[in-house]
């Protein structure tokens, strides 16, 4: 995801003050009609910061200083008369976004809202609460609590992943909705309440948990997957080839963890020292190894690896030829299925089902279900920003004979999804349709990317006897795609 472009006209002492505090991550762009102000401007942020001399109540000043490319514009004159030309120019000659400005008096302040600004009036303000508006929409809720973070006010942003979810579908873990502000009511949390685009939420819990949850509810998930965790967990079942250990050297390389954690079978002839070396000739020098016996199995160890009070997996990797190439009868499929289910519920993060087929260049996300469509692109989407990669939506588009209207109408929530969220990312997503039966089209097609994002939450439980003939389409292109697939748990799982 890219980050928010900000641009602040007039940089006096609350203008100085944000832009020191503001993340380096931001691109910047100020315009003043001081060259001297300007000047300490960029000793303060050097080339991180792009500097505009002229008076921005001119049309051609802003649009030479490339005013349509921001995302927010803050106006922190303390002239209200310079801040209302300034917004009215903004809104009559170009589309930004978002408009966040200084407002003085009652009148003022009410015209500014008239040309859909945000107002920071002149007696509150601070360039902190500013900096709260621009950056987190996060802020720590003071006077109450330890003041180590525990609770924070956070606002929802209308492109969170759970925007528009039922609390109940999002399954807090160590952490709590205390309460809900909404238009300026008062919304008592039940498992039934919506969150809705900015709804500012009470959340309290673990701090280092509550800084993801703020990060998920602001839409700011930029460095997948430290969102879940950051251990990658690598479960062996003692058969992997060099393939796997090449792929597992891969990943380990391309994203952030911190520590990674083996499970692997106890067995004899040198296999635990045949496992370290390919660990550390894949380049993973810094795992920790746990033995897998009769008496202690995946789950019990994945049990005790949920007790661990530092330990938060961010990604589980095992071999795709032997969980899913390998399947015999129906009813042996049946159980790897359910096995991956439950694995994915314990582990609570992205799966991934390595097929050799690195390095990941080119993505393909079927999209099966209108539900799960955003969630997996996002996905994906957040994984770019730590590889350069293509990503493909792959759609089949339903025959105009048989489909029903809502398979229609689902195929079309579908496309305008994916187009939605490449406008709202900034990012290109290429769509591409096929036609015919959906899992014969989307693994033909599958086979041409080094990667399958899949979301578990497609998977469905209609049981082995209507599964005949019924068959799950999203399980069946994990199980027959002949690449590496990487399955996403439900938004709910993520925080």
């Amino acid at each position: 995801m890219n980050p928010s472009r900000f641009f602040i006209i007039g940089v006096g002492n609350i203008g100085l003050q944000l832009i020191r505090m503001l993340s380096r991550d931001f691109p910047l762009t100020c315009i003043d009609n001081n060259a001297h102000t300007l000047e300490m401007v960029k000793s303060l942020r050097g080339d991180a910061v792009r500097v505009v001399e002229g008076d921005a109540t001119s049309r051609l000043v802003l649009e030479e200083a490339g005013i349509s490319e921001g995302d927010t514009v803050i106006i922190t004159t303390t002239s209200e008369r310079v801040n209302l030309e300034v917004a009215r120019v903004l809104r009559e000659n170009f589309t930004v976004a978002r408009i966040v400005a200084v407002g003085i008096t009652k009148k003022g302040i009410e015209a500014l809202e008239n040309l859909e600004v945000e107002v920071e009036g002149i007696f509150n303000l601070s360039a902190l609460g500013l900096r709260n508006r621009l950056e987190h929409k996060t802020k720590a809720v003071q006077g109450i609590g330890l003041g180590k973070n525990e609770i924070l006010e956070v606002e929802v942003h209308p492109n969170s992943r759970v925007a528009h979810k039922r609390l109940s579908s999002i399954n807090p873990h160590n952490w709590r909705v205390g309460i809900i502000y909404r238009d300026n009511n008062i919304v008592i949390p039940r498992g039934d309440t919506i969150l809705k685009p900015k709804d500012r939420l009470i959340i309290l819990g673990d701090p280092r948990v509550l800084q993801t949850v703020a990060e998920i509810l602001t839409f700011r998930f930029q460095h997948f997957p430290l969102e879940y965790g950051d251990t990658l967990l690598v479960l062996l079942e003692g058969d992997e080839t060099e393939d796997f250990f090449s792929e597992l050297g891969y990943i380990h390389s391309v994203f952030p963890f911190e520590r990674m954690r083996v499970l692997h079978p106890e067995k004899n002839n040198g296999y635990d020292e045949a496992v370290r070396r390919q660990i550390e000739e894949a380049g993973l020098r810094s795992a920790e190894f746990t033995t897998l016996t009769a008496k202690k199995s995946v789950a019990a160890a994945l049990d005790s690896l949920s007790q661990e009070p530092d330990l938060r997996i961010g990604m589980t990797v095992l071999s795709r030829p032997r969980l899913v190439d390998s399947l015999g009868s129906m009813f042996a499929r049946s159980q790897k299925k359910s096995y991956l289910q439950d694995l994915a519920h314990r582990v609570r993060c992205p799966l991934v089902l390595a097929g050799g087929s690195h390095p990941w260049e080119k993505v393909a996300v079927p999209c099966t279900d209108p539900e799960n469509v955003q969630h997996v692109l996002e996905t994906a989407l957040e994984m770019s920003s730590a590889i350069k990669y293509e990503i493909e939506a792959l759609l089949v588009r339903p025959s105009d004979y048989i489909a029903t209207d809502e398979e229609q109408d689902a195929f079309t929530v579908m496309k305008k999804t994916v187009s939605d969220l490449s406008y709202i990312y900034k990012a290109t997503i290429h769509a591409t349709e096929l036609s015919g039966n959906p899992i014969r089209s989307f693994c033909d097609h599958a086979k041409d990317y080094s990667l399958v994002v899949s979301d578990l939450t497609a998977w469905s439980d209609r049981g082995f006897i209507r599964s005949l003939f019924n068959p799950d389409v999203a399980w069946n292109i994990v199980r027959k795609t002949p690449v590496s697939v990487m399955v996403v748990p439900p938004p709910g799982e993520l925080i």
